[in-house]
């Protein structure tokens, strides 16, 4: 890369910064405004501003950087904080020496033993110039549109480009002198100053040439003009125009708007509006309006400066070290002992030498405002642009009659100012005739009485030129205070006990007005008001309505109030001058409810004291000018309503970190908080210098604050018991004037959670809960078992002592009765032996039933369905011939549940046993069907069939006892008419409850 390059077309560089020109705020400082009546505020190390503050420069966000012997600051308006401090092998790096900011974001920063840093803007700092560098202490910088930066020192003259510090002297045309100032103009043009004079780089060269040859000239500075100046120790001079021109420019191109907050100046500066700004005087700081517009010539700002700050107003320090004018238009002054600044109010104080906070006000027909100092007895004539004028005699009040005309009380008389004339209306006379002093109160025309009041004379009232006493007209009671109505005779009277009344020419109408408090304003313009200690009401045409607001303090003792041309509302109150548009006023009265949208001018904007009251007259007046006059306990204030200044900057939010108990985090994209961190809070900002208390946020945490939540000015957001994850928190901003950040500020970052917060906790937990439910089901099983196997002990013992009983009592009986009947039968003829041993047989065969059936019982083994319903069968048919039987089975045959298996063949005999000896069939069948899904057992006959009401009518219940059994099996038992007549008995078990090995015979596929 070549060190020096060639311009661009001065045609589009003049377009480029011609648009960059219209950037920024419109005024600076207004200087028809004294200092003394600027907003002015400082900053020392009590409010926690760095000493030693040298150089200053604004970012475009906004950010205010302070170079200082300590180290590099930042400030947003409200907080100071120390930036990128030096580690301790960087110890030299805290002397910062200039300061520079680029328009790109970028802030350059020299040392004074040397070196150049740059932090750029995204926060990473890079260091381009060594400390041990041979350019030494290094005092100005511009940085070129290449990139290259050009630096002054104690050492000369250096360029720093592509990694290199090159020094340059006579081979680039400039002496040996140290030089003192450097200069970047909105041509690209590079300016350097000498001793010797001042040089110009020729860039299609690279060689630089004297333009300006004169000693002891030092510092560079522009005016908004575009025009150079040089400034020594006392005086300021501009360059020749037309040494400073470019050759193909006609006329100076005015200088960026950025000019001024991108850096400092040492002596001089010239604000957007050609103030000349400067610590070339006695004082610490004296400015000289319009100075940039000043003829050829040079200034003096030690012998001309129109007004000069003391060091006594602004603070202990008499040295002032840098200026600077902010983006909103603010002036900034460097101190060694701290930070000041200067910022216009909307409300500017009148002047008196002394107030007393008990003032009459109103205006003649050529346009003066008067204004009345009852207590301090003096009479002012204000004016907007100049000092007050002392009327040589006192007006005790003053007032505006229905016509325009100034009434102004002394002692004796009222003396009327209409149109150059002034005539005497004489006060009424003493009870003797003769004129007498009074002390006039107040004044009120209501377009037919002429009202006045005094200690001496009680309420009076002139009509038709003569004074009446208060008896004479239709009044109430008490009168707290009155307004004049719109048509003649018409009077508004608050009594002072929550009512007002209402005077139609002697016709009175009283209303209740109790929710104002005590009455504070009544003023009758296109609405009736009434204001009170707790609010403000407006007439609705049958009674009194008050009106909402979002604080609604701000509508409270309100004593004043006035209508500027636009249609806009002015109120004076106690928290200072409220202000509604037009369309919030008709929106808030025509919608009751509605909250009435207002802007407070308070003490952030020049208000003092609260409206005033004592007095009970109005404490606003409007001029024919248009500009409004507040009467407060502090002094009468003025504001003009067409010339407020307005922020149009949009603020840039940040958000500046993260606290978690006692530890700062600083805010990383991506930040981990450690486990535990559940409760934390989110410190962010939006630099604004000019009322950074009237900054307003918006904050939102994602997963936790779904809508925008309000901060007002705080600039911290709290949450607590925040549960681990990922979140984003997002922040906005608006400045004083409402104007909305041009984006968000976000933080996206994770609380991390503890071992009991973790999925991989949350698996365990279910699989340890898994395991214990799987254990439970275990000891449930297991006890269902053991009690299951309680049940089958019982059971066996209650089988084996009913085969004991029936082996040891009834089968030895029924053998015993054999013997016994087999002995008898051996003495009987052979016919009736023959006839008995049928008999016998039997119930030996019964013996050997019942033998076995104690067996069974015994060992619990039951045979299989089809075998017992067999066997029974085959009995059944030997004793009833006549009665056919047959026994099919279906399906492959499966081992069944003991207890299935006892219950199906206790059913089987009970079913057979009927059907043989009850039903009269020719034929019996029983079926037994081994299916997949169930075990059914039926039984047939082709009988008469059974009774509905059979089973009731057996006495041994045979019908209930296999239904029984049925149930105890797991299943169910239908008895229903056969096909063709009879019975059909059919036992149907679900097959999970039939078989003894369903589930592996289900795995296995069976069918």
């Amino acid at each position: 890369m070549q060190l020096f390059t060639h311009g661009r077309r001065l045609r589009a560089l003049v377009a480029s910064l011609f648009a960059l020109c219209l950037t920024g705020p419109a005024f600076a400082l207004n200087p028809e405004v004294a200092l003394r009546d600027y907003n002015h505020a400082a900053w020392g190390i009590r409010e926690g501003a760095p000493a030693e503050i040298k150089t200053m420069a604004q970012t475009p966000d906004g950010w205010l950087w302070l170079g200082t012997s300590t180290g590099l600051f930042r400030f947003d308006g409200v907080h100071f904080e120390r930036y990128a401090a030096a580690s301790a092998g960087e110890v030299a790096r805290r002397r910062v020496n200039e300061l520079r900011a680029e328009s790109n974001g970028d802030l350059w920063i020299s040392y004074s033993v040397g070196g150049v840093s740059v932090l750029r803007k995204n926060g990473r700092m890079e260091h381009l110039v060594p400390l041990d560098s041979p350019s030494g202490s290094i005092e100005g910088l511009a940085v070129d549109r290449d990139g290259s930066v050009w630096i002054t020192s104690d050492r000369g003259f250096f360029v720093q480009a592509n990694g290199k510090l090159r020094k340059l002297g006579p081979e680039q045309g400039l002496p040996h002198d140290n030089a003192h100032s450097v200069l970047l103009d909105q041509y690209q043009q590079l300016w350097v100053s000498f001793k010797s004079g001042v040089y110009r780089l020729d860039r299609a060269s690279g060689k630089f040439t004297l333009v300006h040859a004169q000693a002891n000239q030092d510092a560079l500075v522009q005016s908004p003009d575009g025009r150079l100046w040089l400034s020594d120790g006392d005086n300021i001079a501009p360059l020749p125009l037309e040494k400073t021109l470019p050759t193909a420019a006609t006329a100076p191109l005015p200088r960026p708007a950025l000019y001024a907050p991108l850096e400092s100046r040492a002596r001089n500066l010239f604000d957007r509006d050609g103030n000349l700004w400067t610590r070339l005087c006695p004082e610490m700081l004296c400015r000289l309006a319009r100075a940039g517009n000043h003829p050829e010539g040079t200034l003096r700002p030690g012998s001309e400066a129109e007004e000069r700050r003391t060091p006594q107003a602004t603070g202990p320090s008499r040295v002032t070290n840098a200026l600077l004018e902010d983006l909103e238009g603010n002036l900034w002054v460097a101190t060694q002992s701290g930070l000041e600044r200067y910022r216009e109010n909307s409300l500017t104080p009148v002047p008196l030498p002394q107030a007393s906070g008990m003032f009459s006000m109103a205006g003649d027909t050529e346009g003066g405002v008067w204004l009345s100092d009852i207590i301090n007895r003096v009479t002012w004539r204000l004016h907007a642009d100049r000092a007050p004028e002392r009327s040589p005699q006192h007006y005790a009040v003053l007032a505006n009659d229905r016509d325009g005309a100034l009434l102004m009380s002394n002692k004796r008389s009222i003396e009327r100012r209409y149109r150059g004339t002034v005539t005497q209306i004489p006060l009424p006379p003493g009870r003797d005739g003769k004129p007498v002093d009074l002390d006039i109160a107040g004044l009120q025309d209501d377009g037919k009485v002429l009202w006045t009041a005094s200690a001496q004379t009680g309420l009076i009232g002139l009509l038709d030129g003569q004074w009446h006493p208060r008896s004479a007209f239709s009044l109430p009671d008490r009168i707290f205070m009155s307004a004049a109505g719109r048509k003649p005779g018409e009077r508004w009277m608050a009594t002072g006990d929550s009512t007002m009344v209402f005077n139609d020419n002697g016709k009175l109408t009283t209303y209740n007005a109790g929710g104002v408090g005590l009455p504070t304003m009544v003023a009758v313009n296109q609405d009736v008001l009434l204001g009170g200690d707790q609010g403000l009401a407006i007439f609705t045409g049958s009674g009194f309505r008050m009106l909402q607001a979002l604080r609604p303090e701000a509508l409270a003792k309100i004593s004043g109030m006035a209508i500027s041309a636009d249609g806009d509302r002015w109120f004076n109150g106690g928290q200072g001058v409220v202000h509604v548009k037009r369309a919030d006023w008709q929106a808030a009265i025509s919608t009751p409810g509605a909250q009435l949208r207002y802007e407070l001018f308070g003490i952030l904007d020049g208000y003092t004291g609260q409206a005033m009251l004592e007095m009970r007259l109005p404490s606003v007046f409007a001029d024919r000018s248009g500009q409004l006059w507040f009467m407060t306990s502090g002094g009468v204030l003025r504001l003009a309503p067409g010339r407020i200044r307005r922020n149009t900057i949009a603020p840039t939010p940040f958000v500046l970190g993260l606290d978690a108990g006692d530890v700062r985090h600083e805010a990383v994209q991506g930040l981990r908080l450690p486990p535990g961190s559940q409760n934390f809070s989110l410190r962010f900002t939006a630099p604004g210098l000019g009322k950074p208390e009237a900054m307003r946020f918006q904050y939102q945490l994602s997963g936790i604050n779904d809508d925008w939540q309000e901060a007002g000015d705080r600039r911290a957001a709290y949450y607590t018991n925040v549960a681990p994850g990922r979140y984003s928190f997002r922040v906005r901003a608006f400045n004083e004037d409402g104007v909305p950040g041009k984006e968000e500020a976000r933080l996206d970052f994770e609380i991390v959670p503890r071992f009991g917060q973790t999925i991989w906790f949350k698996l365990l937990c279910g699989l340890a809960a898994a395991a214990l439910l799987y254990l439970l089901y275990l000891y449930r099983l297991r006890a269902a078992t053991r009690r299951v196997a309680e049940q089958l002990t019982v059971r066996m013992a209650e089988r084996e002592r009913i085969a004991r009983t029936l082996h040891d009592t009834f089968l030895q009986s029924v053998q015993a009765l054999i013997l016994r009947l087999d002995i008898v039968s051996a003495g009987l003829p052979e016919d009736a032996r023959r006839k008995l041993e049928p008999i016998l047989d039997q119930a030996s065969d019964t013996i050997v039933e019942g033998r076995d059936q104690v067996y069974e019982l015994r060992t619990g083994r039951v045979d299989d369905v089809e075998s017992a319903a067999g066997e029974a069968g085959r009995q059944l048919h030997a004793d009833h011939p006549t009665t056919l039987f047959d026994i099919a089975v279906n399906g492959p045959r499966r081992k069944l549940r003991d207890t299935v298996a006892e219950e199906a063949c206790e059913i089987a005999r009970e079913a057979l046993r009927n059907a043989f000896q009850h039903a009269g069939a020719a034929r019996v069948q029983a079926r037994v069907r081994y299916e997949r899904e169930h075990f059914i057992l039926q039984v047939g006959d082709d009988g008469a069939g059974i009774a509905p009401d059979a089973a009731p009518k057996q006495k041994h219940y045979g019908l209930t006892g296999m239904h029984e059994r049925a149930a105890r099996a797991g299943g169910k038992l239908e008895i229903d008419a056969a096909p063709g007549g009879g019975t059909r008995i059919t036992l149907t078990v679900p097959a999970r409850a039939a078989y003894a090995n369903a589930g592996s015979w289900w795995r296995r596929g069976g069918s």
